[in-house]
């Protein structure tokens, strides 16, 4: 019917067919000429010729020969409908090259042209030449007519596809007003699962990621194809790396190249593949749409597709943000864990090394204390600022939290690549930072371990790393700590130390007893009557079979945040109510109660102290005493300062316990309202051996009398260290020489029975004021007594170096130097070494069992030392 209709409409009969075909073998001669000059005339204008860029020669050769047998078909059919839809599909594909119908009819002239040459070599009657020429226009305006309607077709279904791809944009935008999708993945997902559904040319359509460095595409979301565990590893050949790699829109065809393996495991037996590059700093992607007819992006154009791949750059930076740190601009905690997988995984395949690396900043919080968060909000940016340049292309610095970062080495080839960046780092965070006017110090402590030399998953070597880090800070801080075995036994050993506490609470097994207080009784300092000033309640964990563990043995599990408040509610209540009762007794004991780092900075932590003096109105808030360690006002003074106000304001005493041995000043004295200061055991212990001990004791009363405070001496184990401390005026001390820890129902008798020991003022003729010289004394008359069998032997009198490390010695290098032009000083040194010389002499000689030669040198040695000492205060009293 169609081809009658054209036939008809032409006004064309049998009869002129019949006369066309009479004369086809003239009118088909050179077919092949004319077809390349219709070519030549559409590669003449810059238009058309633009359409035929990048068609290879091969292409075009086989274009002249297809429309060299269009010309002779001409001649032939009959507009049969075999033509006809032939024709229809030559406009469809014009439109699909973007061949415009005006550009083709401005061709047709040289059809005519060539037939009419044709037709002058040959002798025929006029009426049947002017048929000829009447038929074959005809048949050329028949021609074009049905490539329009198949060149219009093709338009129109083009524009229905493309408001169809319009739509889907329109609507996955809509939609995503009212999507609960923070990081924008529902708008790509919406748009392939769109073009796939409202698409009659779209086989299937998706997204494909490329995080970091990776050499692989992995799909997000594929509409329309089934991928599961679909990987495109990188290649030159593939489209989609082609079209990453040049960040532009790459299309493949099939039959123009082969098509990539990848494609196989779809079984979609597409012709064509758009790629489309979009992406951000951290995640690169390709869009993909297939079709299922070839030049449909060409027929569709671009414009529509490139406004998927804007989509995805702005998908891919709400991501990206989602996995950055907005104050540093570093990768969070997810993105680091993302590259930390994926490093494994490439470190495994590769056979290479892998560092996996934890740090923080030691001081943070003080600077934040001191000039604010702001303040550490700068310090923070100026770390990654130090940092970032120190490492290397590949390497990953990520921000985890506070003031704790992540690193990340991979693919290394020696152990001393890791020791090279680590100490760089620690050193470059050495220097001082300038923040807002103001000089601040810091370090790091860095944890570190290393694959495959720690075989562990990524979660495993993240957590090795992390205690590496606590190992590195336990250390003293400012240091690297390369993860061990040892390290795994000792967090495992903690771990259980900690279930056993929280059990341990649970079964009601934690039980206080308390050490007694008391005044040192001397001439110098002898409280009238002497007296039990108080006790300090002490943990224990009872065991249930009579064994008892200290607090000691129970490492930082005290101080862990699930157990630490409920241990210190404990301990306020129990020592709270035990006061109480001691004081319905008659017993005004003063009670010390620990308080942990974690639970004093907690904010309900005054609400527990409150409620426990509530509960037990009959013990004073003054007989209530609040120790804290340095450690809670280092990790955030101003919270600690707070409280410990609010303390005082309850009439709570506060005591800073086992003073000097974390890294506060003598400052923190003045700083904190604290009322007693209690020097710690290693210090005391130590006083009559090691100078330097002493003089942090000295240190610490002094400073402690000048600001009138109490100091108490933890650790007084023998009768030396009480009469050293009495002449130093330290007035109270505590220690197994006093009384060891005992259960509260031991208190009462054990007060009623007590009866302090008379400690002799001095034990030399020198004043009170040179406490090294007293210590050597006490050494001397010490050294003596061992050799009687009374005491033990002081420490390190036979040590290399003895002479100058000495009390002394120290003495004689610094304070006696004022005397050093006496003409006495150079007896006084020979004097010293003779002292040494017979200490060396009579401790072989006790330990062989020469007891007698060995105390008969002794007594030669005590009555040097009594010469010595009579020439010092002589020569000081000139």
């Amino acid at each position: 019917m169609l081809s009658f209709s054209i036939r008809h409409f032409l006004g064309l009969t049998e009869a002129d067919f019949a006369l066309l075909e009479s004369h086809e073998a003239l009118l088909a001669q050179d077919s092949e000429s004319l077809a390349r000059r219709f070519y030549d005339y559409l590669l003449s204008y810059p238009a058309t010729a633009a359409v035929f860029r990048d068609f290879t020669q091969e292409r075009l050769e086989h274009l002249v020969q297809t429309q060299a047998e269009h010309s002779r078909g001409l001649l032939t059919n009959r507009l049969d409908r075999p033509w006809i839809q032939n024709m229809m599909e030559i406009g469809r594909r014009h439109y699909q090259m973007g061949i415009e119908p005006a550009w083709v009819a401005g061709a047709y002239p040289l059809y005519l042209d060539h037939w009419e040459r044709a037709l002058e070599g040959v002798d025929l009657p006029l009426a049947e030449r002017r048929s000829l020429r009447r038929i074959l226009q005809r048949m050329l305006i028949g021609d074009l007519m049905i490539q329009l309607e198949g060149f219009g077709q093709s338009a129109r279904e083009t524009d229905i596809e493309r408001i169809a791809i319009f739509d889907v944009l329109l609507q996955t935008l809509m939609d995503a007003k009212t999507a609960e999708d923070s990081n924008g993945t529902y708008l790509l997902g919406g748009v392939c699962a769109g073009l796939v559904r409202k698409s009659t040319v779209v086989a299937w359509a998706g997204y494909f990621i490329r995080e970091g460095m990776e050499e692989t595409l992995t799909p997000q979301c594929l509409e329309g194809a089934r991928c599961d565990g679909m990987r495109i590893p990188k290649s030159s050949e593939d489209p989609m790396w082609r079209a990453l790699e040049t960040r532009a829109p790459v299309v493949w065809t099939r039959g123009d190249e082969p098509a990539p393996d990848w494609l196989q495991l779809l079984d979609k037996d597409v012709a064509e593949i758009a790629c489309f590059p979009f992406g951000s700093e951290d995640l690169q992607a390709i869009g993909a749409i297939a079709a299922w007819q070839k030049g449909y992006f060409q027929r569709v154009g671009s414009a529509y597709f490139v406004a998927f791949s804007h989509i995805g750059d702005l998908v891919l930076r709400l991501r990206t943000q989602a996995l950055r740190d907005p104050l540093t601009g570093l990768p969070n905690r997810q993105l680091f864990s993302d590259r930390l997988t994926h490093s494994w995984e490439q470190s495994r395949r590769r056979e290479r090394l892998l560092g996996v690396s934890l740090f923080d900043l030691d001081g943070f919080k003080q600077i934040n204390d001191h000039l604010g968060h702001h303040a550490g909000d700068v310090l923070l940016r100026q770390v990654v600022e130090r940092v970032i340049p120190l490492l290397r292309l590949g390497d990953t610095l990520a921000r985890l939290g506070g003031d704790e970062f992540g690193l990340l080495l991979p693919d290394l080839s020696r152990l001393d690549d890791v020791d090279g960046i680590c100490n760089r780092i620690l050193e470059e965070l050495r220097h001082p930072f300038l923040i807002e006017g103001e000089i601040a110090t810091i370090s790091a402590s860095l944890g570190i371990t290393i694959y495959p030399l720690d075989d562990g998953d990524p979660e495993t070597l993240l957590r090795h790393a992390d205690t590496a880090l606590y190992s590195a800070k336990n250390e003293g801080k400012d240091q690297c700590q390369v993860h061990t075995w040892a390290m795994d036994v000792e967090t495992r050993h903690r771990s259980v130390l900690r279930e056993q506490v929280a059990q341990a609470l649970a079964e009601s097994r934690i039980v206080l007893h308390y050490q007694p207080i008391v005044h040192l009784d001397s001439e110098l300092c002898r409280p009238s009557p002497p007296q039990v000033v108080g006790v300090e309640a002490l943990l224990r964990l009872d065991l249930g079979n009579g064994e008892l563990l200290f607090p000691g043995s129970l490492g930082d599990s005290l101080d862990h945040p699930r157990l630490a408040r409920d241990i210190g509610r404990f301990v306020l209540e129990s020592a709270t109510a035990q006061g109480e009762i001691w004081h319905k007794q008659g017993l005004p004991l003063r009670v010390a109660v620990n308080i942990s780092p974690r639970h004093m900075l907690d904010p309900r932590f005054l609400a527990d102290l409150e409620e426990a003096l509530s509960r037990h109105p009959g013990l004073p808030p003054d007989h209530l005493e609040v120790e804290v360690t340095e450690t809670a006002p280092l990790q955030d003074f101003k919270r600690a300062k707070e409280a410990l106000i609010h303390c005082n304001r309850l009439g709570v005493r506060v005591g800073l316990d086992d003073f000097g041995t974390g890294n506060a000043s003598l400052s923190y004295l003045q700083k904190l309202p604290a009322q007693t200061i209690k020097v710690d055991r290693s210090f005391v212990s130590d006083i009559i051996n090691d100078p330097h001990d002493l003089a942090i004791i000295a240190g610490v009363i002094t400073t402690a009398r000048l600001l009138g405070m109490e100091v108490i001496a933890e650790g007084v184990e023998t009768c030396r260290h009480a009469e050293l401390l009495t002449e130093m005026a330290c007035e109270l001390a505590q220690g197994y020489w006093i009384a060891k820890p005992m259960p509260a129902a031991q208190i009462p008798e054990w007060v009623s029975r007590y009866q302090p020991q008379y400690l002799p003022t001095t034990v030399t003729p020198l004043g009170t004021d040179d406490d090294l010289l007293k210590c050597h004394a006490h050494r001397v008359r010490q050294f003596v007594a061992a050799l009687d069998g009374l005491e033990d032997f002081p420490d390190r009198v036979l040590e290399t170096g003895a002479e100058a490390q000495c009390h002394l010695g120290v003495w004689l290098a610094t304070e006696g130097l004022r005397y050093q032009n006496h003409p006495d000083w150079p007896v006084i040194h020979r004097r010293h070494h003779e002292l040494h010389r017979l200490a060396r002499e009579a401790k072989p000689l006790w330990d062989n069992g020469k007891r007698k030669e060995a105390q008969d040198t002794g007594r030669r040695l005590n009555r040097e030392n009594a010469a010595l000492l009579a020439e010092v205060e002589a020569m000081r009293e000139e």
